[in-house]
């Protein structure tokens, strides 16, 4: 059988690695190529994962390649998604999907012009107390689900992740769709309204910080996100996804980076929590080869909770809206 061939199109994300290091784990997969716009990060990386090096991902689309992963800064996702749907490439995108309803709309547009596959990068997904506390919900345990807490802290990013415009916001843009697509996922329902505040409160970046995002959904149930970039630079955990979900006959609580080891370094100074368990990457990159093994046969694979390119823009639209919300202190209605 021949070897399902994908490029990675930037590594200007910082999850570019941890997917191209699955790539490499999966054995029916060959790394094809690799598209960065910076020479030296691009050479750098095409070196370390043996692979061929191209500065213009075109280059790379106009290879025999059967699908990529984009992981450039968010504004560029509906170019890149878009040549790439055009070049019948399957696609799966890093979150958040875009930076506004006219580029989520033409990538998803693009994919099915070209009957190409178009995956959002929602790892959590294929965590494995998410996917434990998804069967539990969906076999009833805690009867109908009421709300949802949320919340997805993490330590403030650099670089582009602080450009409004390259980035399409800060912690509001950044951290509230894992939760948000989480939150879809578990109710199997759609965003009515959304009521946020948000700032800048702790780094004096330039860019909001803090936020907190309440979120009503069309079948009555509620959700509050803390989405927070709150830790501190010597804080032990970099992820941190944590949901408390409240139904009718109980309660379920989900910690989706519980299974870490505290490793204290004299050598560094630091204390750090190394996770032993897969966050969900590996899980994530597995799932999209499926789909275009699937793809290829004209089939839609089967029993697959990947997030869609349509799960993406909705997720995106929560952050959306709960900016809007923020600036006028009032509900915004999806």
């Amino acid at each position: 059988m021949d070897k399902i061939k994908i490029g990675v199109i930037s590594f200007e994300h910082m999850h570019a690695v941890s997917y191209t290091n699955a790539l490499k784990n999966i054995p029916e997969v060959e790394l094809a190529g690799i598209a960065d716009s910076d020479l030296e990060r691009g050479t750098k990386m095409a070196e370390a994962f043996n692979t061929i090096y191209y500065k213009d991902y075109k280059e790379l689309l106009n290879t025999d390649i059967d699908g990529v992963i984009v992981c450039t800064c968010n504004k560029l996702h509906a170019e890149t998604v878009v040549a790439a749907a055009k070049a019948k490439k399957h696609i799966i995108v890093e979150k958040p999907f875009a930076t506004n309803y006219e580029d989520a709309e033409a990538m998803i547009n693009a994919a099915k012009e070209n009957n190409v596959k178009l995956l959002t990068a929602f790892p959590m997904r294929f965590n494995q107390a998410v996917i434990e506390a998804k069967q539990a919900v969906d076999r009833g345990e805690i009867g109908e689900i009421l709300c949802i807490t949320g919340i997805n802290h993490g330590k403030i990013p650099s670089g582009w992740f602080l450009d409004k415009d390259l980035a399409g916001g800060g912690a509001v843009m950044d951290h509230t769709v894992h939760v948000a697509d989480l939150m879809n996922w578990f109710t199997g329902s759609k965003c009515k309204s959304v009521y946020a505040e948000s700032g800048e409160l702790i780094h004096n970046k330039g860019i909001d910080d803090c936020g907190i995002v309440n979120v009503e959904f069309e079948n009555g149930v509620f959700g509050t996100i803390d989405c927070s970039w709150g830790h501190h630079k010597n804080y032990p955990i970099w992820p941190e996804v944590y949901m408390e979900i409240v139904g009718t006959k109980g309660v379920l609580e989900v910690e989706a980076f519980r299974q870490t080891e505290r490793v204290y370094s004299v050598k560094n100074n630091s204390i750090d929590d190394e996770m032993w368990a897969d966050g969900g990457d590996e899980g994530l990159i597995k799932e999209f080869i499926k789909v275009i093994e699937a793809a290829k046969k004209g089939e839609d694979l089967k029993d697959s909770h990947y997030a869609s390119g349509i799960d993406g823009k909705r997720a995106m639209e929560i952050a959306l809206s709960a900016y809007k919300s923020s600036a006028t202190h009032m509900v915004s209605s999806n």
